[in-house]
């Protein structure tokens, strides 16, 4: 059975009159069409656009406007739950319909929940957390991290949402890759800004928000530590050095005892 998913988006007039003479001023209904193999769906996207902002053959709003981007966004998320459904549909029964997966997009669509909306609120449990039994200075790397995704879904997907089960093994790659290489940033903070992705996912698996981990196979890059020992000139300055807060000058005094002593980490933080 071939199983290809193709999805297109159309104008529709309703009257005779509407079909032979075409005004500028009148927005039209979008109309969204789902084919696999040999069976098609139709579907109403709520969203309308006048007839000269229209472009038929990529089924896209034409221009840089504020309008047309933001239609262009709405149905390009639009596009991704339905390749979403298609995907888990045929994942869990090993074949699908149009009508399957535009009954799926009609009944869940608005109710879907997607990634930067999922990892806001996990960011929120953990500022609510602060003072509890979370840090502080934790909570600054959720804002980078979510940055980093804001920043990624637009440049890569052109898009501002993509819902959880939408998720795959190729995505973080890419993520990955667009880290690492677009935004050439050191290996530590890929693995720090990663691991909050990770833990995401790990958060809506646990809450029943996706069936299955997407990103099962992946492995981050670890960094590599070069442990330097200091010099003894080094060494003299650490002790020498005058310090006004009093915790920094506990933790150093326990540095150098364990320095002279030969005490391991482990013992001296019994």
């Amino acid at each position: 059975m071939n199983n290809e998913l193709k999805v297109s988006f159309y104008l529709k007039r309703e009257s005779r009159l509407e079909k032979s003479c075409v005004r500028e001023d009148i927005a039209y209904p979008i109309i969204g069409k789902i084919i696999i193999g040999n069976s098609i769906a139709q579907f109403g996207t709520k969203l309308k656009v006048e007839e000269h902002l229209w472009n038929v053959k990529s089924g896209r709003a034409i221009g840089k406007s504020r309008v047309a981007v933001e239609l262009n966004r709405e149905i390009n998320f639009i596009n991704l739950l339905i390749h979403s459904h298609n995907k888990e549909i045929l994942h869990r029964t090993g074949k699908v319909t149009a009508t399957q997966v535009k009954n799926a997009f009609q009944g869940i669509a608005t109710a879907q929940k997607t990634l930067l909306v999922h990892f806001k609120d996990m960011a929120a449990e953990f500022r609510s957390r602060i003072g509890i039994d979370r840090a502080a200075s934790t909570y600054p790397k959720y804002n980078v991290a979510y940055k980093n995704l804001e920043r990624f879904l637009k440049e890569k997907y052109k898009v501002q949402y993509i819902p959880l089960n939408q998720l795959d093994l190729p995505f973080i790659e890419a993520y990955d890759f667009y880290l690492r290489v677009e935004r050439k940033l050191k290996a530590e903070s890929i693995v720090s800004i990663v691991a909050l992705l990770l833990k995401a996912v790990r958060i809506a698996l646990h809450r029943n928000l996706i069936t299955y981990p997407p990103f099962l196979s992946y492995k981050p890059e670890k960094p590599e530590f070069h442990i330097r020992p200091l010099s003894a000139e080094e060494f003299e300055r650490l002790i020498s050095t005058p310090l006004k807060s009093p915790s920094q000058s506990f933790i150093r005094d326990l540095f150098v005892f364990a320095a002279f002593t030969g005490l391991s980490f482990i013992d001296l933080k019994q």
